[in-house]
C-alpha cells in the first residue's frame, strides 16, 4: 500500500481537547472539499509505502500519531496503517471533516476522533469525540445546534475563522455567547490555533 501526503512534522496539537499534546502529524493529500477559507495545504508532495511510513514514525520517537489533511478518510489503506500504529502502542488521533464513516476496523484502532463539519457538505459521520466547527461567515447557530444533535460528541468548539490573515475572533466568540444562552451541557468551548499564535511550526 502507497499513501499520498502533503507532510510529516512533529508539533504540539494547537486545537480541541489535546492542545499542548506532543505529535506527530502525518497530513495525507488530497480533500473533497474546497472551503474558500482553507488554510491547509493538502498537495501531494510525499508517495511513501506503508513500511517506509511506518519506519519514519518509530524514527520520530512520537508516542502521538495525528491522521489529518485534507481528507485522511479518502486515502485507500487508512485503516490498516492505523491499526499498525495501535500495535506498536501509539496513541492515533483522526481529524476529519465528517463526510466520510470509517468501517469498523478502523474505528476500533482510533484513540480519538476529531470531526470538523462544513456547511452545506455531507455528514455522514455518526459520533466523534469533539467537535470543531469554524466559525465562518456561512455558520450560523441553528446549523451548529443541529450538527451537535445529529453527531454525538463529548466536547464542542467554535473556532474562529481566518479568511482575510486575521482571525474573527468577535465572531466566533459571539457564535459561542448565542449557542451558550441555550445552557447547553457540556457547554460550547472556544478553541483556538494555538499553535500559530505561539508561532509552533
Amino acid at each position: 500500500m502507497t499513501y499520498a501526503l502533503h507532510e510529516i512534522f512533529a508539533s504540539l496539537q494547537g486545537e480541541g481537547r489535546h492542545t499542548g499534546r506532543p505529535c506527530l502529524f502525518l497530513r495525507f493529500a488530497g480533500c473533497n472539499l474546497a472551503c474558500p477559507w482553507c488554510d491547509t495545504d493538502h498537495t501531494p508532495r510525499l508517495r511513501l509505502k506503508a513500511e517506509a511510513l511506518l519506519a519514519r514514525v518509530e524514527a520520530s520517537g512520537a508516542r502521538s500519531v495525528i491522521l489529518t489533511g485534507g481528507e485522511p478518510l479518502l486515502q485507500p489503506g487508512l485503516g490498516a496503517l492505523a491499526r499498525a500504529l495501535r500495535a506498536r502502542g501509539l496513541w492515533v488521533g483522526l481529524e476529519t471533516n465528517a463526510t466520510l464513516e470509517p468501517d469498523t476496523e478502523t474505528r476500533a484502532a482510533l484513540s480519538y476522533v476529531a470531526a470538523s463539519p462544513k456547511v452545506g457538505a455531507p455528514l455522514a459521520l455518526t459520533r466523534a469525540d469533539e467537535i470543531r466547527l469554524v466559525a465562518a461567515p456561512e455558520v450560523t447557530q441553528a446549523w451548529c445546534e443541529a450538527i451537535r444533535a445529529r453527531l454525538p460528541a463529548a466536547d464542542h468548539y467554535i473556532s474562529p475563522c481566518d479568511a482575510g490573515g486575521a482571525p474573527d475572533f468577535l465572531r466566533a466568540v459571539t457564535l459561542l455567547g448565542r449557542l451558550n444562552a441555550a445552557a447547553p451541557s457540556p457547554p460550547w468551548r472556544l478553541s483556538l490555533q494555538t499553535h500559530k499564535l505561539a508561532r509552533i511550526p
